[in-house]
Formats: structure tokens, C-alpha cells, sequence
């Protein structure tokens, strides 16, 4: 069964026909909540369809433990109010402090900088009260990324965690236009939180003068809502044109710029996801970057229904921990969060030496089958004796798990389909289409896709023959995704020119290569701006690469690199410590070498080289060239440099690249002397 819907007639020279979702086939897609324009009329839908209903909790902050407890919550009615007595008290400050307008947008910017929490979406959702934008700047930019969001977006007000506001006076001169400070933390620190607990109410005071002293105003959340609550005004409602919020792009193939993303096209995206994933009575766990659009995606989709949104704990490491005590019913994730679970449970299990492997392999063979035969998700026998703890370091509740921003690993989509006994699909999407554009289908168990076209989205391919890509091949259409949807972007923060570059008349031109397969669902294959070019003229797609090399066992990130200088390609790899140590340990045969001199052992790096080659030889890589040299990095790139990542967690390639510039010229120079040699070899083949 072919799963797309080829609209007839579509196709014209260049480009594949368009593909619809095959139950919305005249590329619209209208419901119930069809008469909803704006996300700030969900949001009013929200309370009255389900009032008093917990809408946004919070786990308990213990400061004397730095524990966390139970989940606290505002119900849909309390967070009405408080948008209502916030927003007036938000208009009070802009009237006094920042009446004007943006001359781009016609708007008033509110910028957003914490970690995932209540009062960030509270804040963006009073922000539409009066027709505002929010500008998301999301809690692991680093200072100059945030100081760029607030100067390029002309941020007058920004609200923003405690523990910001030292960093934000003391480079006051980067944001000129920066006004007022409202805390979200109380500035009596009266209620401790995480991002308070350094400070104290003598402290506080002491930046609020401070500020004072640099002409800016610092008020909390808490004043702002009294003194709306003493001053009521009416609200500015926006309409489907006006603009909800500027987001900026990931970076990951270049400069950031700022995404503008109307009411209209954001409900209609919100509102397609929401007919796709087909989720009644959500509990979700906020834990991906909120300033990113991803999880505000998420977050509105679910609104078209009964929706608990709990916030996780800023800290990393606590993630499970909170999913265990939110017990979400879907968990909207990455491939990089699924493989770092992973790495640790396969360990217990299915790669386990003991008899607890041999039972874990077995099981997990038999519930694949299962679910591959169509037979359901669920195994009384195996789900209790083997995957039950797995499935409660989830919360031991969820009905489907999205993983998005990059192709997931087949072993692992497979892995936690068993292990979780629901589902795991994939999706595709990018800010620009608003993380809308293509998902699996909930019943789909295949894997190596990415879907078919969400509902009222049309997709197509155009041909790029500069890199070999046919897209008008009946067999197998190759080309650059375009995507059409009344749910795209309205263009890029002052730069039109940008904006003609990324649209093709009423087409999103996405940058990334797909192939339609023989049953019309669609597959990534790659990037147009990830290909390299090695001695050989050969164009070799390192994304692809990466994922594959990415999931061995010894590897928690990688990034591929070629050149015209050499044939084989280089790896900086930074290891997954469990199962790299005890393992390099025993080629260097000292069971005391900590991870730092490992990475530094030449013999331990050829060893991980030859790993490399094997494991690509065995998941039969597309392209014939292999990893010749690798450079080991102890330390994650997180840690290097925070702009390493994009908010989405994607690792920056060219941020990448050219930190590493002299390891990857070493490299290269290593593999040009064992070409000299070969060829100075008596007898070579040479």
C-alpha cells in the first residue's frame, strides 16, 4: 500500500509530484477546533473546555537537600487569572518604560531566558494577551548568544531566571536597549528555586540597586502580577496575522538568524499535529529547550485537547527522575536523549555477557517479532520479567514516544518499542515549517523513515543535479524536500534577502535530501550543506555517517570530516566513558588509566579507528570510504563550548570544525604519510 497521496497533475519539470497525507487529500485539514485562529484562543479554549483541570506544575524544590519532590500544579482557571492580572501589570511597564513599537514587526518584543518553567509559558501567554511577541533565548546559550538575541530582536523588557540578572548588568553595554528586568524568581526570595538558591534577599537587593545605578528597572514576577491586580486593563487580542514570536534558527549549518512565526500558522501547525499523534488527556514532560520551537510545538498540540504540562527540574541529570515522578503519557525526545538511555540499559541487558543477556536477547527478539507482525506492543510474560523496569524509568505510563531533529537509530527505535510496549516514531520539521512537515504514521513500525506529510501539508522534491539527485525518478524520487503549508514561517527577522533564498514562490526549500520509498513514505538521506568532497572527487554525506558511527557502542557524539587531501575520512569522537575505559584499558594493559590519558594513547586511538571501519563495513555504509584517523575528545563538546550545541541539541559542524582546525590538520597529515609510505614500500601495489 502505497501510504502518501500523489496529487495528479503535480508534476512539473524539475520536481516530483506533490505528496499529501492520504486522508487529507485536498491539502486541508478541518476539525473542531477549526474556528481557533490564534494560541491565545487555545489557550482560552483550554480553561473553558476543561477548568480547574492541573495545567502547569512544577517538583518541589528542597534548598537545604538541593532535592526535588513531587509536582505541584496551576490549574487551567489559576493560570487564566494570572495571565490576566500579569498582563495588565506587563502593559503598566511597557506604557512607562517601552511604548514604542518595532519598526520591523509593528509589535513590542517580550524577551524569555531561563530554563524550561511555568513562568516562561505563563509569560509568553501573557504576551499574547496584548499582542506581543515572545523572543525565546533559551538556558544554555552562552552570554554572547544571549546578548545577541536581545540586541538583534531589540528587547526593551526581559523577563528571565535570578541567576541571569548578575551577568545580563554586568555586560549592560552589549544590550543597549534593554529597560526593565523582571525576575521570575521572587526578589525577597521568599520562595527558593533552583535558579535562586544562591541567593538571598540581601543579594537581591543589592542587584536591584545596582540596576538602578545603570538605569534599569528590576521588579519580579510577583510585583508585576500585584500591580496588575490593582490596575486592571482590557486585553489587545492579536488576530491570525499578528506575530506570536521570533525564534532563532539552531545554527547548525551556519549564522542564527530570527525566525518571525505568525498566530495563523502556528495553530494551523499545532492543529495538524494534533489530527496526526491523535492524543486525548496528554501528560508532558517540558524538558527540551522551551525558547526553541520544538517543545512549544508540543506544548500547543496537546492543547487541542486535555493537556498537564509538567516542567522538569533543570538538571540534567535528574531527567528520569523527573519523568518518574511526572510519569508522562508522551515523551517528545531526540535521538541523542534515546541513545544515551540506551547505552546504559543495553548494557544490563541485551549486550549482557550473563545469563540475564541471554534472556534479555531472547525476549527482546520474540516482542519484536511480535510487533512487527502486527500483534500489538504489550507481552504478558516478557514485559513483566524484563522490561518492566525499563519502561517505569520512564514513568512506566507512556503511550508513545516522537523522537525528532535527526534520524533515529533503527536498533534503538526498536529497542525501546519493546521495552516501553508502545510505539516509537519519527518526525521532520524545522522552525521554519514551525517543527511541522512530515511524521510516521502512530501505527507505523518500520523504520529508517521519517513519515509521510502531516495533515495539510504538501511535500514535494526538487532535483538537484549538481550532487547526483533525481527527483522526477519514478523508481525512487531523490531531491531537496520542499514543504507547503498555510503553517510556515512569515520570514526572517530583517533579512529579506535571506527569506528569497529559503523560498521557492510558496515552497520552503529545507536544505535537506530525502528519497520517497517504494510505499510513499519518505526517508532523509542528506544535508545539502553536510557533503564533503575527499581526493577522489567523491561526494560523501556526513550526516548519515555520523548516525550510524554515533551509534557504536564506544561513541557518544562523533563528527565526520574529509578533504580533498586524502581519501579516507577523520573522526573526533568523544567516547561513552563506561564502555570505553575498561575497554581501552586492556589495549594499553594498565587497568588505572583514567579516561584523559586514554584519549591521549595513540595505540588506543588506531584501535578506535579500526573499531570504526568494522562498524561501518557491518551496518554497509552507502559510500566506499572509510574512517582512516581519529582524534579522542575526553571531554563532551557541551563542555568544550555550549555553542557546540544548537538549542535542539544538534551538534554546530562548522563551530565544530573550525575549533578543531589543528587536530583535523594533524590528521590529515597523518594519513598523507601513510599514503608516502605505501607507496615508498618496496612491492606495494603502488
Amino acid at each position: 500500500m502505497f501510504q502518501s497521496f500523489v496529487v495528479p497533475s503535480s508534476q512539473v519539470p524539475g520536481y516530483s509530484p506533490i505528496y499529501r497525507h492520504p486522508d487529507y487529500k485536498d491539502g486541508t485539514h478541518k476539525d473542531r477546533y477549526s474556528n481557533i485562529t490564534t494560541l491565545y484562543e487555545l489557550f482560552k479554549a483550554q480553561v473553558k473546555n476543561h477548568p480547574k483541570e492541573n495545567f502547569l506544575g512544577r517538583r518541589t524544590y528542597y534548598p537545604e537537600t538541593n532535592a526535588f519532590g513531587d509536582y505541584e500544579w496551576l490549574t487551567t482557571t489559576e493560570v487564566d487569572e494570572m495571565v490576566d492580572d500579569y498582563g495588565s501589570g506587563l502593559d503598566q511597564l511597557f506604557a512607562k518604560h517601552a511604548p514604542d513599537m518595532n519598526e520591523e514587526t509593528g509589535q513590542q518584543p517580550l524577551g524569555l531566558f531561563s530554563f524550561n518553567r511555568p513562568e516562561w509559558l505563563l509569560s509568553e501567554l501573557t504576551a499574547f494577551r496584548s499582542s506581543r511577541y515572545s523572543v525565546g533565548i533559551s538556558d544554555v546559550a552562552g552570554v554572547e548568544t544571549a546578548e545577541f538575541y536581545i540586541r538583534c530582536s531589540e528587547v526593551k523588557i526581559l523577563v528571565c531566571s535570578l541567576d541571569k540578572i548578575p551577568r545580563i548588568l554586568e555586560r549592560i553595554e552589549h544590550t543597549p536597549d534593554l529597560k526593565v528586568i523582571v525576575s521570575m524568581d521572587n526578589l525577597d526570595c521568599s520562595k527558593p528555586t533552583l535558579a535562586s538558591q544562591a541567593f538571598n534577599a540581601e543579594t537581591a537587593e543589592k542587584l536591584r540597586s545596582k540596576a538602578a545605578s545603570l538605569g534599569i528597572v528590576l521588579t519580579d514576577v510577583a510585583q508585576v502580577i500585584e500591580m496588575g491586580r490593582a490596575k486592571p486593563t482590557e486585553p489587545t487580542l492579536p488576530t491570525p496575522s499578528t506575530y506570536c514570536t521570533l525564534s532563532f534558527s539552531s545554527g547548525s549549518t551556519g549564522l542564527q538568524k530570527g525566525i518571525l512565526i505568525n498566530h495563523g500558522a502556528f495553530t494551523v501547525a499545532s492543529r495538524a499535529a494534533h489530527l496526526g499523534l491523535q492524543q486525548r488527556n496528554t501528560s508532558h514532560l517540558s524538558f527540551m529547550p522551551i525558547a526553541h520551537i520544538y517543545d512549544r510545538y508540543v506544548i500547543y498540540t496537546f492543547m487541542h485537547d486535555i493537556i498537564r504540562i509538567g516542567f522538569a527540574s533543570g538538571i540534567d541529570t535528574l531527567l528520569l527522575s523527573d519523568m518518574q515522578a511526572l510519569r508522562p503519557t508522551v515523551i517528545m525526545t531526540t535521538p541523542r536523549l534515546l541513545k544515551s538511555v540506551y547505552d546504559k540499559v543495553a548494557l544490563a541487558t541485551v549486550e549482557n555477557k550473563g545469563v540475564a543477556g541471554i534472556l534479555s536477547r531472547f525476549a527482546y527478539k520474540s516482542k519484536l517479532k511480535r510487533i512487527n507482525s502486527g500483534r500489538g506492543f504489550k507481552h504478558a510474560l516478557w514485559d513483566r520479567l524484563v522490561f518492566r523496569k525499563i519502561a517505569q524509568l520512564f514513568g512506566g505510563k507512556t503511550n508513545l514516544v516522537v523522537s525528532g531533529a535527526m534520524t533515529l537509530d533503527s536498533e534503538i527505535q526498536n529497542f525501546f518499542r519493546a521495552a516501553l510496549s508502545c510505539n516509537v516514531i519519527q518526525g521532520y520539521g524545522q522552525t521554519e515549517s514551525i517543527a511541522s512537515g512530515v511524521i510516521q504514521k502512530i501505527d507505523d513500525v518500520s523504520t529508517g523513515i521519517i513519515g509521510i506529510p502531516s495533515p495539510g501539508v504538501d511535500i514535494r522534491l526538487r532535483s538537484i543535479p549538481e550532487m547526483g539527485y533525481n527527483a522526477t525518478n519514478r523508481k525512487c524520487p531523490r531531491g531537496e524536500m520542499m514543504i507547503r503549508s498555510e503553517g510556515i514561517f512569515s520570514g526572517y527577522f530583517k533579512a529579506p534577502e535571506k527569506t528569497a533564498e529559503t523560498m521557492d514562490g510558496e515552497w520552503l526549500a529545507t536544505g535537506d535530501i530525502t528519497q520517497v520509498n517504494p510505499d510513499g513514505s519518505l526517508t532523509t538521506i542528506d544535508r545539502m550543506k553536510n557533503v564533503i568532497r575527499n581526493s577522489s572527487s567523491i561526494n560523501v554525506e556526513t550526516e548519515p555517517l555520523e548516525i550510524i558511527y554515533g551509534a557504536h557502542r564506544l561513541v557518544d557524539s562523533v563528527i565526520i570530516h574529509g578533504s580533498l587531501r586524502a581519501y579516507d575520512l577523520i573522526a573526533i569522537v568523544v567516547p561513552k566513558q563506561e564502555t570505553f575505559v575498561p575497554w581501552a584499558q586492556k589495549i594499553v594493559g594498565n587497568t588505572n588509566a583514567g579516561l584523559v590519558e586514554l584519549c591521549k594513547d595513540e595505540r588506543v586511538a588506531d584501535v578506535m579507528a579500526s573499531e570504526l571501519r568494522a562498524h561501518g563495513s557491518k551496518a554497509k555504509t552507502s559510500t566506499p570510504v572509510v574512517i582512516g584517523a581519529v582524534h579522542l575528545e575526553p571531554r563532551d563538546f557541551a563542555q568544550i563550548d555550549r555553542e557546540f550545541l544548537t538549542l535542539s541539541r544538534k551538534l554546530r559542524r562548522f563551530k565544530i570544525i573550525q575549533y578543531y582546525d589543528s587536530v583535523i590538520d594533524g590528521l590529515f597529515q597523518k594519513l598523507e604519510k601513510a599514503i608516502d609510505l605505501q607507496i615508498e614500500t618496496p612491492g606495494s601495489s603502488q
